[in-house]
């Protein structure tokens, strides 16, 4: 006995050494891309648990799914019901719509009016798939602003209504793509997720890191769509860009696109392309809108107080302005 006893104990060590040289799980990409909201949706997650990944994006793809059911305006929805229900007095009203709306006209009255719901107004005369392409009058245009004014929107978060005055229309296609990204990636931390990226049509968030280093975003110039004008390294923040090269159309040398200055009607003029970077893909969102129809000199100085919040802007003339903590990053 004693003999098989000293045998076991010398064989333990040799077992131990075997059980801390064991290699550890290898960090696995798990992604998915599907089309939602209008555009391509990237959904990635890293992690040694692929069963876990795979719940956790799934999850989050349903989650953006959901929020595009709440907020589009181009099917019947909640939203389309509030619209429906214009000049009827206050109306229910979900609690996330109520939160967008509430986030909108913060970023409308920082803006002054360059980034307003109530454009969809005037956004209705303008179909930028029709052939050939029809530019509204500015009679037309002119009788659609007088149903344009986010100070007109009545919200009231202890009711929880919404009172949208008669004949008016809100839309959120400039903040809800962000605010879907926002919560996707929300749903893929509830899942455990450290280390991801949610990518809905350039409006990103970024988690973590991607095995060790910086998630990068290459910026490429609206024109020159060959030409990377900076590279952005992120983690734990989102990045979102908007410009004139999404939905547009060329009529007699001018191009006219779907970011309408609210205060005009027509579409903007400020910038060809704007980026921001923020700490929520929504406020991102909104703002990267309201860059393209302020411009890169009132724009910027509005980025240049917003804590936490960067730009990188691309005027009608094609060129590059960054912000103070982006000019590291150009090319």
């Amino acid at each position: 006995m004693r003999a098989l006893a000293a045998i076991a104990l010398s064989l333990f060590p040799a077992a131990l050494a075997a059980q801390e040289t064991t290699t550890a799980p290898t960090p696995q990409l798990r992604e998915r891309s599907l089309g939602v909201m209008g555009t391509t949706l990237e959904v990635r997650a890293i992690g040694t648990d692929v069963a876990g990944l795979d719940a956790a994006l799934d999850a989050a793809v349903a989650e953006i799914r959901r929020v595009e059911d709440l907020m589009t305006d181009w099917r019947p929805s909640p939203l389309e019901t509030l619209n429906a229900a214009a000049g009827r007095g206050p109306q229910p009203a979900d609690a996330e719509i109520l939160d967008v709306l509430e986030l909108a006209q913060g970023v409308s009255e920082l803006t002054g009016g360059a980034f307003d719901v109530t454009f969809a107004g005037v956004g209705k005369l303008w179909d930028f798939k029709a052939k050939p392409p029809v530019v509204p009058n500015a009679e037309q245009i002119a009788k659609a602003l007088e149903r344009v004014g986010y100070q007109r929107l009545g919200i009231d978060r202890e009711a929880g209504t919404f009172d949208l005055p008669g004949d008016m229309r809100i839309g959120l296609g400039g903040i809800a793509k962000g605010y879907g990204v926002d919560r996707a990636m929300a749903v893929l931390m509830e899942h455990g997720v450290e280390h991801g990226v949610v990518n809905a049509g350039g409006d990103l968030k970024a988690l973590g890191t991607k095995f060790g280093a910086p998630w990068e975003i290459a910026i490429v110039h609206p024109r020159e769509r060959e030409r990377v004008i900076a590279v952005l390294p992120v983690s734990n923040t989102c990045v979102v860009t908007s410009g004139d090269y999404e939905r547009f159309f060329d009529l007699d040398g001018k191009r006219f696109h779907h970011i309408l200055d609210p205060r005009t009607g027509y579409p903007s003029t400020g910038c060809m392309s704007a980026t921001v970077s923020a700490p929520d893909a929504a406020l991102a969102d909104a703002l990267a809108t309201s860059m393209c129809v302020l411009g890169p000199v009132e724009g910027m100085a509005l980025i240049e107080r917003l804590p936490r919040v960067e730009a990188l802007l691309v005027d009608m003339d094609g060129k590059v302005h960054a912000s103070t903590g982006l000019r590291s990053t150009l090319r």
